[in-house]
């Protein structure tokens, strides 16, 4: 069975194709569509690269370079002849169930939570949300979380027998070694890229309420690179608040790198708004790491409150006094470490979970 997979090899969505591909069974065959100025280290199996094919596929909307990425997609499909298409994220997944409907060729999307989410603009949201409803035609959604595909349903009108679920899942990070240069001061970890999706404003006056109690914590923010359209605004209010030694702002660095900060951490952050399902905490808890979460779309799917961790309201108090908290009570975050560990391990490890995404594509390629 052959599957073309079609989305941007950038952040979360690089790994999740990346893992899939890796962890499948040989009997599968795969080709990747992506973006061109996408910066992926090659994908190889079985001593094999991946064949890839680089499109005109960008972030923003552009009708010209939309629709040329969309009839580069549909020579592909025409040269590869796939069973499946498997698109993701907004343009990839819009651009791709188009492809499919047009060629009659079997369509999964993956939303990595839906493009309506990302904007406050209530127009934009109205924009990004029919965009979806049109696209869906004849596509199965494949969300990457229960609260995903409960969205799709009740908001992109998708129907509960087009409704499928294959929760992101991850290898086993457990082993991964810290580089050199891990501070050995304790820190607390965050991976995101300064968005609105991110929360980063948020972050700052979280840390800058923890740091009055606790002036010794660093906190480390992995990720700031790519998409970064806060990063200004937050480095400011970093400078303003006299927080330059306590917030550490480090760029994309190497998989093993970034785990090996967040190994280290004392325990791991996240205040997003929402989330299709995300794979840094999923990592984060195979390090059995102790979690601080906002609750929104796809944290809690991940997290239990009081149980691998907290999942709280957006409210800064809120976040600091569980932060502070936190720090203070090893023992509760031992009790968390373990079953933030004993979780990941019963429902997101890939080696465990990659039969059920083969199963979903096996059974519908057959109806």
């Amino acid at each position: 069975m052959k599957v073309l997979h079609i989305g941007q090899l950038i952040g979360g969505l690089d790994i999740y194709i990346r893992n899939t591909i890796t962890y499948a069974n040989k009997s599968f065959d795969f080709v990747i569509a992506h973006g061109i100025s996408d910066k992926n280290q090659p994908i190889i199996k079985d001593g094999k690269k991946i064949k890839e094919y680089n499109i005109s596929l960008y972030r923003e909307l552009n009708p010209i370079k939309d629709i040329k990425g969309l009839w580069q997609v549909l020579k592909i499909i025409r040269k590869e002849k796939p069973d499946i298409i498997h698109c993701h994220s907004a343009k990839g997944g819009f651009i791709g169930r188009i492809a499919g409907f047009l060629t009659h060729t079997k369509t999964f999307y993956t939303p990595h939570a839906f493009s309506f989410l990302s904007t406050q603009s209530k127009l934009k949201k109205s924009i990004f949300l029919f965009l979806e409803r049109l696209a869906k035609l004849d596509s199965y959604l494949l969300a990457c979380s229960s609260s995903e595909k409960d969205l799709g349903i009740s908001l992109v009108h998708y129907s509960s027998k087009k409704a499928l679920v294959w929760s992101n899942s991850v290898p086993d990070a457990k082993n991964v070694i810290p580089p050199k240069e891990i501070p050995t001061s304790p820190y607390i970890c965050y991976i995101g890229r300064p968005s609105y999706q991110k929360n980063p404003f948020f972050l700052v006056n979280v840390i800058r309420e923890v740091h009055k109690k606790h002036p010794d914590i660093l906190f480390y923010i992995l990720g700031v690179g790519y998409y970064s359209p806060d990063l200004e605004t937050m480095q400011q209010m970093i400078k303003d608040y006299q927080l330059d030694n306590t917030i550490i702002l480090l760029p994309w660095l190497n998989h093993d790198e970034t785990m090996g900060y967040v190994k280290n951490a004392l325990f791991y952050l996240t205040p997003s708004r929402y989330e299709g399902l995300p794979l840094a905490v999923i990592e984060a808890m195979s390090l059995g790491k102790c979690i601080v979460a906002s609750d929104v779309l796809g944290n809690k799917d991940c997290v239990k409150n009081n149980h691998n961790g907290y999942l709280l309201p957006l409210k800064e108090d809120t976040f600091a006094n569980k932060i502070n908290q936190l720090i203070e009570s090893p023992e509760i975050r031992k009790k968390f470490e373990f079953n933030s560990r004993k979780y990941f391990e019963e429902n997101f490890l890939i080696d465990n979970r990659i039969c059920y995404l083969e199963k979903i594509y096996q059974e519908k390629i057959n109806n």
